[in-house]
């Protein structure tokens, strides 16, 4: 690894140097650097790998449309609604305990999820045997409906790790339509009492397979909430489009033309089932638009689709409660990306760079400081019993301060230095002794008792 900072050559400490040095670091390089890191990490910290979440996102740019020298920024489906910049993305695979990551691989932005999944797999695969060697047959991966394929479930079948992950409800209909009273609650000694779950074996892309159907309260809500959203959107649009419709010579040249936008106006998962929209180009001014919601197939999705997922594994002899309380967790391997998206604290953009080189050590460099950020959120809630979002804890340990004073003796001897902590919130000491012990080369003088 290059040095950054030489203390006998200030003039160096500039961002022109820093990238310099960045063009030293190699792909594989980085590589032998996150591995070693990893394994450090796990060591030192007694990181439980039984269960892992993977999941990817995308991260934009700012890099020129016509700045054709990298390829991993391309134009995709950006997960941040910013359509108008170039994305690239990142796979992670973290730890359920703490979301640690152990691995961060950097692929192209218009490169969909199923068909990294192959490569993430392959690599995920390589670290944890560096890692856990036989031991790696005990490790179970939970992934989202995302990574989904024929090809990528054989993969999995043919290798050495177990898996818990999701099926879309529109491709499993039969799962989908099982009746309500098939289903039935978790029981009270359960950590998910009156959870509706419904377990059966079935074969799946060639294999049996057990499958977990729940009812997520919670889920249902959020996507309750959801098409109301999209309802309202659309709904002003439609007035909006009907004020205009009213105007002399207004409106779509050709019956086609108003069709094609009507049914762009109710398009959408959810939105398609209960909002019908018509156009007849055969009337006049707004009595050419006409709209109405379904209220039979909203109460239809209400009853028998929101709140649905349906789990598979190949842990046939786990609980069904241990089964949907993993697959919870991946959940928390989101929580990595909104906090790398989170533009006070580790985001990973903005960034400008010209070579896919140096957004891999940039991306690089923002997982690492992520990583040692979570790993002392670890230490904080576990030694200093502290409480609170990541953010938090950086914005708390902003505000602690530790002096050097040097006290200067009358008769000229040699100045005698100590650490001095600034005097501050007792909450803050308590988490500033939490995490950073009294001993060499670490010592610290309270300011006061």
């Amino acid at each position: 690894m290059p040095i950054l900072f030489d203390i006998d050559h200030p003039e160096k400490v500039t961002s022109q140097h820093f990238w310099d040095q960045m063009n030293l670091v190699s792909e594989e390089a980085l590589k032998a650097i996150e591995g070693e890191l990893t394994r450090r990490i796990v060591e030192e910290f007694r990181l439980p790998l039984d269960t892992l979440l993977y999941d990817a996102t995308n991260y934009f740019t700012y890099i020129a449309s016509d700045n054709d020298r990298p390829k991993l920024p391309q134009r995709g489906h950006s997960k941040q609604k910013r359509s108008d910049l170039r994305i690239f993305s990142v796979a992670v695979l973290a730890t359920r305990d703490g979301q640690i990551p152990l691995l961060a691989q950097v692929y192209e932005g218009n490169k969909v999820d199923s068909k990294q999944f192959p490569d993430s797999l392959t690599e995920i695969q390589t670290r944890l045997q560096s890692l856990l060697g036989k031991e790696i047959s005990d490790v179970t991966l939970v992934f989202d409906k995302g990574n989904n394929s024929r090809d990528n479930f054989a993969r999995v079948d043919a290798g050495p790790i177990h898996y818990v992950a999701s099926l879309p409800l529109n491709q499993h209909k039969d799962l989908a339509a099982i009746a309500m009273d098939k289903y039935v609650p978790l029981p009270k000694s359960s950590a998910l009492a009156g959870l509706p779950v419904h377990r059966c074996q079935k074969t799946i892309w060639g294999k049996e397979r057990t499958v977990v159907l729940v009812i997520s309260p919670t889920l249902r809500e959020g996507q309750s909430r959801g098409l109301d959203q999209h309802l309202k959107k659309r709904l002003r649009a439609l007035d909006k489009w009907k004020l205009v419709l009213q105007k002399p010579g207004s409106g779509p040249r050709t019956a086609a033309a108003g069709r094609t936008r009507a049914q762009a106006l109710c398009s959408g998962q959810y939105v398609k089932d209960v909002l019908r929209v018509e156009y007849d180009h055969r009337k006049k001014g707004a009595h050419r638009l006409s709209w109405f919601i379904d209220a039979a197939e909203r109460a239809r999705l209400e009853a028998d689709v929101f709140g649905k997922m349906i789990l598979i594994t190949d842990r046939h002899a786990w609980s069904t409660e241990d089964i949907v309380k993993a697959y919870r967790g991946q959940s928390h391997v989101e929580r990595v990306f909104r906090q790398t998206k989170d533009p006070e604290h580790l985001a990973v953009r903005p960034q400008y760079h010209w070579t896919d080189q140096k957004i891999r050590v940039h991306a690089f460099i923002c997982f690492l400081a992520y990583t040692l950020s979570r790993l002392i959120q670890r230490e904080a809630e576990q030694q200093a019993k502290w409480k609170g979002s990541l953010s938090t804890l950086l914005k708390d340990l902003g505000k602690i301060r530790l002096a050097m004073v040097a006290h200067i003796h009358k008769d000229g001897g040699k100045p005698q230095c100590q650490w001095v902590l600034e005097q501050r919130d007792p909450s803050l000491l308590k988490l500033y002794r939490g995490l950073v012990p009294d001993r060499p080369p670490f010592v610290y003088t309270p300011s006061a008792p």
